[in-house]
């Protein structure tokens, strides 16, 4: 009884440390979570809108003309966007899975350039004075902060506190995602939380299941540990 009581003891042992440990990492990744809300770790307070009023009210001529030329377009929007150095009325269209600027005057297609992008960045950032450090087309090969769904894109660099990251969309320009250091610490946070170290998506890991059966393990060890300690506390004379 001595030896199996000893075994015992060094499982509950281990296990204590093992679920102990994974205890302590849930209390301060959901105190993270907590603490933070979600529009801040969304950078809500990092961005504002960038487009202006339209300039011109009616451009029903310009519509029709717009869907002749693109009869895929399931969706066109006029905007006033900041493109190629000046603040312009111009036609966004969505056709299939495609989104891209129209000119009004000539009816094509816009390819934003860097410069564009840069410009654009500057006028949705609203934390004091933007400083560009990285202007770069994410073609292939998204970063870990990034859903790789939304490649291709553009993603803008800033030197400030929390080293801000905004990812604009490659032919429109739109405000697609913002990334800064406490999203990212957030998606770490998450990431132990659930227990999938690898795409941090996954609420039902093998990792997840193997410390349930360990809280299983180390439950059954502690109420036979306590079980045979009353068992001989009954046995001892008074």
């Amino acid at each position: 009884m001595h030896i199996q009581s000893t075994s015992f003891r060094i499982w509950h042992r281990w296990l204590s440390l093992i679920v102990g440990l994974q205890m302590l990492i849930w209390a301060i990744s959901g105190g993270y979570m907590v603490f933070f809300k979600l529009p801040f770790i969304h950078g809500v307070h990092l961005t504002q809108a960038a487009d202006q009023p339209i300039q011109e009210a009616s451009q029903q001529g310009h519509f029709l003309e717009v869907l002749k030329r693109y009869p895929e377009a399931h969706d066109v929007r006029w905007v006033n966007r900041f493109v190629q150095g000046r603040y312009q009325d111009l036609f966004q269209v969505h056709a299939g899975e495609e989104k891209f600027l129209v000119s009004p005057d000539s009816f094509t297609r816009l390819e934003l350039t860097a410069a564009d992008i840069r410009a654009l960045a500057e006028r949705y950032y609203k934390k004091g004075e933007p400083r560009i450090t990285q202007v770069q087309l994410l073609r292939d090969q998204a970063p870990s902060e990034l859903n790789p769904n939304h490649l291709p894109i553009w993603r803008v660099d800033f030197d400030d506190f929390g080293n801000t990251s905004l990812y604009l969309h490659r032919a429109t320009g739109e405000m697609t995602v913002r990334r800064h250091d406490f999203w990212r610490g957030f998606d770490i946070m998450w990431m132990l939380h659930i227990m999938d170290y690898k795409d941090r998506t996954d609420i039902t890991t093998w990792w997840l299941r193997a410390f349930i059966l360990a809280t299983f393990a180390f439950t059954f060890t502690g109420t036979i540990l306590v079980l045979q300690t009353l068992r001989t506390s009954k046995r001892k004379p008074l």
